[in-house]
């Protein structure tokens, strides 16, 4: 006898899961604390002096990670316009291009953010005990995860292409 129950979709592995988790608690905790530093600077009249630095640091990190994850589904701002006129092989040609431009472009930046960091460690921030090199560091840790999820697209793209979901159907393989 068969089943009359129907059967239920394949789920994909989402290696960028944990980086998403990830920025989305970052952003949830920014929010959380923009709202108490309202609440506690207008209606009890005592400012929570490291709300406002710790916000902006967690932007920084969260803008960094987040990349990582645009990476990973190929959904960086592009104009395919022309691109998408061009023969398949022109098409791929291009698009392996840009991917190391790009890989080109992060080397560079997570190299000289590195030089940075350690300049800036022997400072600290303002009011958080931190060193100054952590805001820094958020460029150094996003440019590392953006160079592994663009060599990994680069080397995976034909098993990327075969388990693509609905919303891929724009990346940038």
């Amino acid at each position: 006898m068969q089943s009359t129950e129907p059967a239920l979709p394949k789920r994909r592995l989402d290696l960028a899961l944990p980086l998403k988790i990830l920025t989305g608690a970052t952003l949830a905790i920014i929010v959380t604390l923009t709202l108490a530093q309202v609440v506690f600077r207008y209606f009890f009249d005592s400012p929570l002096l490291w709300s406002d630095e710790l916000s902006r640091l967690l932007v920084v990190w969260m803008t960094f990670i987040g990349s990582a994850v645009v990476c990973w589904q190929g959904r960086h701002l592009s104009v395919d316009v022309f691109v998408n006129l061009m023969p398949e092989k022109v098409r791929k040609i291009v698009r392996i291009s840009n991917q190391i431009l790009a890989l080109a472009f992060l080397g560079v930046m997570t190299w000289k953010s590195f030089r940075i960091v350690k300049l800036e460690n022997f400072q600290e921030m303002s009011i958080l005990p931190l060193p100054a090199g952590t805001v820094r560091l958020a460029a150094t840790v996003g440019g590392i995860l953006m160079l592994v999820v663009i060599l990994a697209r680069l080397f995976l793209s034909d098993r990327l292409r075969n388990v693509r979901t609905e919303n891929d159907e724009t990346s940038m393989l």
